[in-house]
């Protein structure tokens, strides 16, 4: 996906280790910014060293996760993830820090995996947290544009790009203007985006068509309202995007304007293509190459070319399984559907197409219960959509599983959560406050109020049923637990959300 790129910019910027001259977190970030990722991965990685040979035992927190985050980038997914999970371990301060870590780290590796929808909650999970730093905040709510792009909802991806922008103007101390770069580049970014995908050569690619006349015509009235601001839209003022000073998104935007030449049949432009594609080469970055390779052929299939598209394709072939499903099979699918159609191969071309749209179809009922109110989800939330449970070790997701499929029972204990799963309860505890920042019996108490909260704010609750029934039916008895244990996680009594 598209905001591969992006992201160990975005983690640099995020991150409150202060970038003094010369130190470790300056120099990171200037190779970030200069589009020397391996660079970047070698320096975190001596960053580590040079920590575990000062004897003192601990990592540098800020280190460790720079360098899960350049492993993720780079595909080396059980490194990062050790290495997310060592992250945890070196924080000292509150289980707020945890919990938003934990949900950080599990948000990016889900979009990664696209595993959006759980991506979005952990994102949404992020932003919601109180007290954290405004740039964790700020990174999250990148993470939410990018992750509603990739669910084809560009329109709630442009709104939360404006909120970005308004928090940006708000609490973001922004000297150097690094993160009004980001959002310039990522502006345009999704301008291109959404243009490719709308192309007329491209009107049967039903995913992103099936929404396609709404969001191309709110995209178009923003920008000529003006309300996206001075650099939206493909038709951005020059001058804009040149005022982007970071070498790694002048790559990034070089590549987007050969991108729409490409799609308006300028052969010329694929030189300009294929540099960019060698770059990502150079600095490791497999899943970045294929998401190269797709934006590259839809353009070509576009822009009438579709010799340039199947070579572009030709290296993915062996990486598709024959039954593979999900958001990260959709592009690929369709292009290989068009080229053969291009080829004269018919039926292999319809075979490719039919692949496509069941998997469309799959993607796009998945994506539709993701506008699911709370309440019709919450007996039973699917993997895809947890933002807690992504975040534990597999043995302690079952722990997790069973509390939610307990909820309900007043006597659920944490000692049979832990002999469910075959640990001890001091085992379940210390997992769960590591990578949750939470107690098995405060995860409990949350998971319930929020279930009493989703059934409180129905609109027809209020008619035949109260308080006290929907306390009931999620295992708390006791008046005064449930209002003192509400009133701590929402800030109001249970009757002022019945009320309202």
């Amino acid at each position: 996906m598209f905001s591969m790129l992006y992201f160990p910019l975005v983690s640099s910027l995020a991150t409150p280790e202060p970038a003094a001259p010369g130190n470790q977190a300056e120099r990171f970030g200037h190779a970030v910014h200069e589009g020397k990722l391996q660079a970047a991965a070698q320096l975190t990685s001596r960053w580590i060293d040079e920590s575990t040979a000062s004897g003192t035992g601990e990592h540098p927190l800020h280190g460790v996760q720079l360098h899960a985050d350049l492993q993720l980038l780079m595909g080396v997914e059980v490194e990062a993830e050790e290495y997310y999970r060592r992250s945890l371990k070196v924080i000292r301060t509150s289980k707020r820090e945890i919990r938003a870590a934990s949900c950080r780290n599990a948000a990016w590796q889900s979009l990664f995996r696209h595993r959006i929808g759980t991506a979005l909650a952990c994102f949404a999970r992020v932003v919601d947290e109180p007290g954290i730093e405004p740039e964790r905040t700020a990174e999250a709510q990148f993470g939410i544009v990018c992750a509603l792009h990739e669910l084809g909802r560009t329109g709630e991806a442009l709104q939360a790009l404006d909120e970005f922008a308004e928090r940006l103007d708000n609490d973001l101390d922004d000297p150097n203007g690094h993160w009004r770069d980001l959002i310039a580049t990522l502006r345009f970014d999704l301008a291109v985006q959404t243009e490719l995908r709308c192309a007329s050569k491209l009107s049967d690619h039903v995913y992103w068509q099936s929404g396609a006349a709404g969001e191309r015509a709110a995209w178009r009235s923003r920008v000529t309202s003006g309300s996206a601001g001075p650099d939206a839209g493909t038709d951005a003022p020059e001058a804009t995007l040149r005022d982007v000073s970071s070498p790694l998104l002048r790559t990034r935007i070089d590549y987007l304007r050969h991108l729409q030449l490409a799609a308006l049949a300028d052969r010329d432009a694929i030189g300009g293509l294929q540099q960019h594609l060698n770059w990502s080469r150079e600095q490791g970055l497999g899943d970045y190459q294929r998401t190269l390779r797709l934006e590259i052929a839809l353009a070509a299939l576009a822009g009438a070319q579709p010799h340039y598209a199947h070579a572009m394709l030709e290296p993915l072939h062996p990486l598709v399984r024959a039954g593979a499903t999900g958001h990260r099979q959709i592009e690929y699918l369709y292009c290989a559907a068009k080229t053969r159609q291009a080829q004269g191969r018919t039926q292999e071309s319809l075979q490719l197409y039919s692949r496509y749209a069941l998997v469309a179809m799959q993607c796009l009922r998945e994506d539709a219960s993701l506008q699911m109110p709370l309440a019709s989800r919450v007996a039973k939330p699917g993997p895809q959509l947890d933002d807690v449970g992504a975040r534990l070790p597999a043995r302690y997701r079952r722990a997790y599983s069973y509390v939610l499929d307990n909820l309900e029972r007043p006597d659920l204990s944490v000692r049979e959560i832990a002999a469910e799963i075959g640990v001890t309860e001091r085992a379940l505890q210390s997992a769960f406050k590591n990578f949750l920042g939470l107690s098995p019996s405060e995860l409990i108490r949350r998971q319930r109020m929020e279930r009493i909260r989703a059934e409180l704010t129905e609109r027809a609750y209020a008619a035949d049923r109260g308080v006290l029934v929907a306390a009931n039916k999620w295992g708390v008895q006791n008046r005064s637990t449930l209002v003192n244990g509400y009133r701590k996680q929402f800030h109001e009594a249970p009757s002022e959300t019945l009320e309202r």
